[in-house]
């Protein structure tokens, strides 16, 4: 069977998401809340929206460019970025690529990670 990770919004200011993985019994934290993501360049109701399908894939490149020599794997926020947040353009889409990269179940909870959440995860 495979892993079951489970994704939250940040309950920090400065992170999108978290991705708490149970087994582990650790989180990791990604995504900055001031930067784009690709995501938002295809959400029209995003301030990062970006009208022009060739900018758009202009930005997520020049991303990939800036990302190409970190360490990837699944314990890593830059990889998690990557996948989740770069190589579609939904959320649910770059939540799929990385279920299927490393054979993971990843629950995603459209709700802010709280304290109360994080213990009975990590318990």
């Amino acid at each position: 069977m495979s892993d079951v990770y489970y994704l939250y919004k940040s309950n920090r200011p400065d992170k999108k998401y978290v991705m708490i993985m149970k087994k582990y019994k650790h989180f990791h934290h990604f995504g900055s809340s001031s930067h784009l993501d690709y995501t938002l360049l295809h959400d029209k109701s995003s301030k990062f929206y970006e009208p022009d399908p060739a900018k758009r894939e202009q930005v997520k490149e020049n991303y990939h460019k800036r990302h190409s020599k970190e360490k990837g794997g699944r314990h890593t926020a830059s990889s998690m970025s990557k996948i989740i947040l770069w190589s579609s353009k939904s959320l649910r889409g770059g939540i799929r690529n990385y279920e299927d990269k490393f054979n993971v179940k990843v629950v995603f909870r459209n709700t802010k990670l709280t304290d109360k959440i994080k213990k009975k995860l990590l318990s």
